[in-house]
């Protein structure tokens, strides 16, 4: 039996009952089905393009002082984010290279980069993905709409979701 008709028959049998129990289990079984489909592949052997990770981006080919791309993060919100990259590479802002500079849908409000015993906001964040190389380092910072920022540690940030997923 397919998912979806499992579901359906689920969640028939759910409403039927309609005591309050049932509803919560119904709400959870559809939270985490629509979940999972997230993180399915898309096409049988091809990984789904959302499970890259900032690693998997190929290495700018723009000499230092260029960035690659257009930002699409406004100024007010990169200015601190290159400031700090900077900062942690300890190199004149003019030498960082922008790798990625992107409006995101983050799937929680770990911004894709949960840190561990630490509990958050289930429900989508809009924000942005900045990566930055400098120094031979790469900086992955994830920020919420409101400007706050973070650096993702290497091998722990995921994607946000697709864009036609949202």
């Amino acid at each position: 039996m397919s998912r979806p008709s499992c579901l359906y028959k689920f969640a028939r049998t759910m409403i039927s009952r309609n005591d309050a129990r049932s509803v919560r289990a119904l709400i959870i079984t559809i939270t985490f089905a629509l979940n999972l489909t997230v993180y399915m592949p898309s096409q049988l052997g091809s990984p789904n393009k959302s499970m890259t990770t900032p690693s998997d981006t190929p290495a700018p080919t723009s000499t230092p002082q260029t960035s690659r791309i257009e930002p699409q993060v406004p100024k007010e919100l990169l200015d601190p984010i290159l400031n700090e990259a900077a900062k942690l590479a300890k190199v004149p802002r003019e030498q960082l290279i922008i790798v990625r500079a992107e409006a995101a849908v983050w799937n929680d409000g770990s911004l894709g980069c949960p840190e561990p015993g630490m509990q958050y906001t289930q429900a989508l964040i809009n924000g942005y993905w900045v990566v930055i190389r400098a120094a031979e380092h790469t900086y992955d910072f994830r920020v919420d709409r409101g400007g706050t920022f973070r650096l993702c540690p290497e091998g722990r940030g995921r994607p946000p979701l697709p864009s036609n997923a949202q």
